[in-house]
């Protein structure tokens, strides 16, 4: 094969082997590559492939694509699982001497679990049979990949021994990456699940993998999870040569800053700074892939996704057992936090025997308890499980994820891009009609309106019988429910409102049906306490004088005052009920007082709203507890620069 001396061009795609112990994959990377990639003690002994390996095969042109060659031995699937993870080309080696063999079987199981790859079949160890038995193994090999899924897939013959058809096995190689290399790109932020780690004297610890998805700059921050340790990238090389930029779909070498290699291990993952969190649970789409094994409402199994393996939880949520061949939504728990995101692949294998029972993809990688499953619930997660599918990762965790309201904060983080892909992403859902913007930092999920408005009814009923005096509760309130600003409100209590169920009585949130339960006598004094604070103005009646003219008892009054102020149009000062409107009017002429003088004195204000000197030194009162004036001897100076707001 030829030396790469000059800088290639590095293409955006994986080659993976695959296929039964000692049928020749390793020989064959060999031939492709020049590279041997047995490089364990342990290997080399016994003659067989444990670990993954690595090497870059050389494609006319001077461009190179990464080979990944992975174990065919059954003891060792969890290796070959992290090897599969990112093959986007499988070159599926079958001996053509030993025909389809159990890890045949299963290794193509488990690559349509993961991926959706372009496939080529290397029918090896033909200089080992005659003619005969040639032509009877291509045509077992060829029933086998339509029974597979994958009738087109071409096979050709080769001889790891004589070096007979390794050309051919080139040429396809060579043809199918360009086919996967038209793909559209990911765009979410770097993420590397961790192959291996090594020290290099010198230089220090050194990661490698094959990146995911986006890029990482020599001199970026890299956070390593699930520890939440931030790493410096100091150099990288991609296929034995230095790098800017460690790209997805190439293998690469990190070499990191700040950390030892024990501190490191497989299974872990190198991401781009704030832009992924690891987690204990997950909602995934899960589909059990064994001829004869019906998986259980609860199991114990062990997860194999991205190079990581835990034992995990599963709970079937929308039926009592999975048969084979079939599909179900479940709720996922792990032992150990993994660095995992919507869109995800993965594979479950029994604890003993150890045999692969399915797998599937994730929908939320978001911690959320599922303790009643309800039909809208199974709707929504049906709905993430056909965006997944389509490979819209942001959609499926609108669908799946916990919160059916989000900040803009959190729904960026969700996308996993970073600006100005973020943004865009989010417009985009916006104009599809699957958020609606609240317009206050959050955004509402259009589909899940309905689980909203289910959430806040059981609030208000209990809301309602503590308080049946008040007419519902407040925008803080409400908004605080759903871990948001109140400045959302507006269109927020506009959405919860539209099915007629609920209501805005007085600025507060309420059942629709509920009214306090007020007699008519008690309807009538609010209204004449009413008229008379309009009609007072600036002279706002006293509670006292309410109670005293109006014949009104102390705990009808106390129902009277919750009533006539909790929407906020009625302000209580010193005791004294005024509008609020009036009371902003008094601020505009404070303020005109002090374009005229720095020290404003309590009469020359008195005279200027036309008032009592105790209702004016409420006022001033007022001003002075919000920080607008603050007292000086006998007067009061402005305690702080007017604004656009404050400024008359």
């Amino acid at each position: 094969m030829p030396v790469i001396k000059a800088v290639p061009e590095i293409l955006h795609a994986i080659v993976g082997t695959a296929g039964h112990v000692d049928h020749g994959k390793t020989s064959l990377v060999k031939l492709l590559t020049g590279c041997e990639t047995d490089r364990l003690p342990e290997e080399k002994a016994r003659g067989m492939s444990i670990d993954l390996g690595f090497a870059p095969c050389l494609l006319r042109g001077r461009r190179v694509v990464g080979i990944v060659d992975v174990p065919g031995h059954k003891d060792f699937i969890r290796n070959m699982v992290a090897g599969a993870t990112s093959i986007d080309v499988l070159l599926l080696v079958i001996a053509a001497d030993d025909g389809v063999m159990p890890q045949t079987d299963e290794h193509i199981r488990i690559i349509k679990l993961l991926r959706a790859p372009q496939v080529m079949v290397a029918l090896t160890k033909i200089d080992m049979v005659e003619p005969e038995m040639l032509e009877l193994a291509k045509q077992d090999v060829a029933a086998f990949m339509v029974r597979a899924g994958f009738p087109d897939a071409p096979i050709i013959p080769v001889s790891n021994k004589t070096g007979e058809g390794i050309g051919d096995v080139a040429d396809m190689i060579e043809h199918l990456v360009d086919r996967v290399r038209q793909r559209t790109g990911d765009r979410r932020a770097f993420r590397m699940n961790v192959e291996r780690v090594f020290g290099v004297k010198g230089y220090g610890t050194v990661v490698t993998g094959i990146p995911m998805t986006g890029q990482i700059q020599v001199g970026e921050k890299l956070d390593l999870l699930p520890l939440g340790r931030e790493l410096t990238v100091r150099t990288i090389q991609s296929y034995k040569h230095d790098s800017p930029a460690a790209y997805a779909n190439c293998c690469c070498a990190v070499n990191v800053r700040d950390i030892e290699p024990q501190q490191v291990a497989r299974g872990m993952t190198v991401a781009a700074l704030g832009f992924y969190r690891p987690t204990n649970e997950l909602v995934v789409s899960l589909q059990n892939a064994a001829d004869d094994h019906v998986l259980k409402r609860r199991f114990l199994c062990l997860l194999h996704t991205g190079t990581g393996m835990v034992e995990a939880s599963f709970k079937l949520l929308d039926c009592d057992t999975l048969q084979p061949r079939q599909e179900a939504i479940a709720h996922v728990a792990l032992t150990e936090p993994l660095a995992v995101a919507a869109g995800d692949r993965f594979i479950i294998r029994a604890v003993s025997p150890a045999v692969t029972l399915g797998g599937g993809i994730v929908l939320s990688a978001r911690p959320q308890k599922m303790r009643k499953v309800t039909e809208s619930l199974l709707d929504r997660l049906l709905r993430a499980a056909r965006a997944a599918a389509d490979g819209d990762f942001f959609l499926s965790e609108l669908f799946a994820g916990p919160d059916p309201i989000l900040d803009t904060c959190e729904l960026s983080g969700l996308t996993q891009c970073p600006q100005p892909h973020a943004s865009e992403m989010i417009r985009n859902a916006d104009s599809q009609g699957h958020i609606a913007d609240l317009a206050g930092g959050a955004f509402a999920i259009t589909s899940r309106i309905a689980e909203c408005i289910d959430s806040v009814t059981h609030v208000l009923e209990r809301y309602h019988a503590a308080n049946p005096y008040t007419w519902g509760m407040t925008p803080t309130h409400v908004c605080e429910h759903f871990a948001i600003d109140v400045k959302n409100f507006t269109r927020l209590a506009k959405l919860l409102c539209q099915p007629g169920t609920m209501a805005v009585k007085h600025g507060r949130l309420a059942l629709a049906s509920f009214q306090p339960p007020l007699s008519a006598h008690l309807m009538s004094l609010r209204e004449q306490i009413l008229s008379l604070i309009h009609s007072s103005g600036v002279n706002a009646p006293a509670r006292g004088n309410l109670i005293k003219d109006l014949c009104i008892s102390e705990p009808d009054m106390h129902i009277l005052e919750k009533l006539i102020t909790e929407d906020g149009t009625v302000l209580v000062l010193d005791g004294n009920f005024m509008l609020k409107s009036v009371f902003e009017e008094c601020r505009k002429k404070l303020l005109e007082l002090f374009q005229t003088t720095r020290c404003l004195e309590l009469g020359a204000f008195r005279d200027a709203i036309g008032t009592n000197r105790k209702m004016a030194l409420a006022m001033l009162d007022a001003f002075d507890a919000e920080g607008l004036t603050k007292r000086v001897g006998d007067g009061r100076v402005l305690a702080k620069p007017q604004t656009a707001e404050t400024r008359p």
